[in-house]
């Protein structure tokens, strides 16, 4: 019963939220079934995993309805029931906006001083400087609210500031959105600007971003931290001034986030200029981005409230390495690796042991892990991990000094190379200058032969090349 879409919704529950679904189903309020509360318990005997071969639909129906003959058509009506009153479950315990429908309706019954009593309470949360993503939308509802309460009791004057404080939101909104789509986010940090197709490429070529940065700041609007945090945010990609990353990583590391379900935005753009600093050859940004990485763990994963991704996973673990912080790696992996393998990747883990290995000095710990690695038993996009653990493997072959591994892994690789149609253009030719200088060293290591090393390191300087920095400390080593 493994694919039955009510134990798939079931499987989803904590331990807590079980407990709370099985008041919720025997709430006469939301159902009034017995049969179908029955059916809730009769599941529950087989929370968490629903894997006993005693599960199946006929073992269910006997739990409800005793020795009474197996219907599928009723069966299937109290699956439907119980469905039905899971998905309003989650509809009730996932609704952001319980406070504003509170609101909503205090207002409408005209309980004026319950009313004000909850919106003071309720404006006093989101007055805050660090908001999540989202809350400004609900800040303009509770304000709307505010609006309107001020109307039906014939207070202009509190309408119309009411109003103007609205139009900040919609205006700090907007900006919100525009920063959300101002880079395009592949591979949590990286960096294109606003394409020829997009909507962004006309704002930006109309708005004087700059100029209204300067009047803002010069204001006294009632939010305008919050539109200069956005208005940094588009300003640090678009001029590339690190005193915009300096304002927005002093307004993430000194305000406590509340209640993060999402990665703030703010850390994707810090992330996009440290990526750009680092590819300018500016490596005393590799320590800014281990900051900013355990910032993110700290604030979004340590908790559970956010599902870690592969992709900040592995750099989480690759930052630790970079900057020789090997017990934050290990401690990474050990954290996380269940969730990940959860996802249907089992085994990734022996790569990612493999790879603190062998940055570690352990090449023969490291290869003996590697060897274990099995990219069909993973469910995720194993396209770019094909060429991490390949490279990892070059580099593992090389420290070993096996040479037959070395040239196998030359010869295959480029075959590869030449009749592949998948790859990027702009990776392509940083893979073909790897092997062209791995192999160079190779048949160094080979001939002992190392006069020539000094125009080798010469000529790799020049290049882009995967591996750079890698090959360069070869060529220093071998040159003693």
């Amino acid at each position: 019963m493994k694919d039955f879409q009510l134990i798939k919704i079931l499987k989803t529950f904590s331990k807590d939220e079980m407990k709370s679904f099985r008041k919720f189903v025997n709430s006469p309020f939301f159902n009034t079934s017995k049969s179908t509360v029955q059916l809730f318990s009769a599941l529950n005997d087989f929370y968490p995993n629903f894997s006993s071969e005693k599960l199946n639909r006929q073992g269910l129906f006997s739990r409800v309805y005793g020795n009474r003959k197996y219907s599928a058509v009723l069966f299937n009506k109290l699956a439907s029931n119980l469905i039905k009153l899971s998905l309003e479950f989650i509809r009730i315990t996932n609704n952001p906006l319980k406070q504003y429908s509170l609101l909503r309706g205090l207002r409408k019954k005209r309980l004026d001083n319950l009313f004000r009593s909850y919106l003071n309470k309720t404006e006093k949360e989101l007055e805050r400087e660090n908001l999540n993503e989202g809350d400004t939308v609900y800040q303009i509802l509770i304000n709307t609210e505010k609006a309107n309460f001020n109307l039906d009791s014939d207070n202009y004057q509190g309408f119309e500031i009411s109003n103007i404080r609205n139009l900040e939101l919609n205006i700090l909104y907007f900006f919100e959105r525009v920063a959300g789509i101002y880079i395009e986010k592949t591979n949590i940090a990286v960096t294109q600007g606003p394409n020829n197709r997009s909507i962004i490429k006309y704002l930006d070529n109309s708005i004087d971003y700059e100029g209204l940065y300067e009047q803002i700041s010069a204001s006294d609007l009632f939010y305008k931290k919050r539109i200069l945090h956005y208005l940094s945010m588009i300003l640090l990609h678009k001029t590339r001034n690190e005193k915009f990353y300096r304002q927005i990583k002093a307004s993430l590391f000194d305000t406590v986030l509340w209640d993060v379900d999402v990665i703030n935005l703010a850390y994707i753009y810090l992330l996009d200029f440290i990526t750009y600093k680092v590819r300018t050859g500016d490596d005393s940004f590799l320590l800014e981005r281990h900051s900013v990485y355990k910032k993110i763990e700290q604030d979004c994963f340590v908790t559970g409230k956010v599902k870690i991704i592969f992709t900040f996973f592995r750099n989480f673990i690759l930052s630790g390495i970079n900057t020789g912080d090997f017990s934050w790696s290990k401690y990474v992996l050990n954290r996380y690796i269940k969730e990940i393998e959860g996802k249907g990747n089992s085994g990734i883990k022996y790569y990612f042991d493999a790879l603190i290995l062998f940055n570690d000095g352990k090449y023969e710990d490291a290869l003996n892990a590697i060897k274990k690695m099995d990219l069909k038993n993973l469910a995720m996009d194993k396209f770019g991990l094909s060429f991490d653990i390949r490279f990892l493997k070059f580099k593992i072959f090389f420290e070993l000094r096996s040479i037959e591994d070395s040239l196998a892994m030359i010869d295959a690789f480029e075959h590869y190379l030449k009749n592949d149609d998948k790859l990027n253009n702009t990776v392509k030719p940083a893979y073909k200058n790897f092997i062209k200088f791995y192999k160079k060293l190779v048949t160094c290591m080979i001939k002992e032969e190392y006069s020539g090393l000094e125009n080798i390191k010469h000529d790799l300087q020049k290049e882009k090349t995967t591996e750079k920095k890698w090959l360069l400390r070869k060529i220093d080593e071998m040159k003693g």
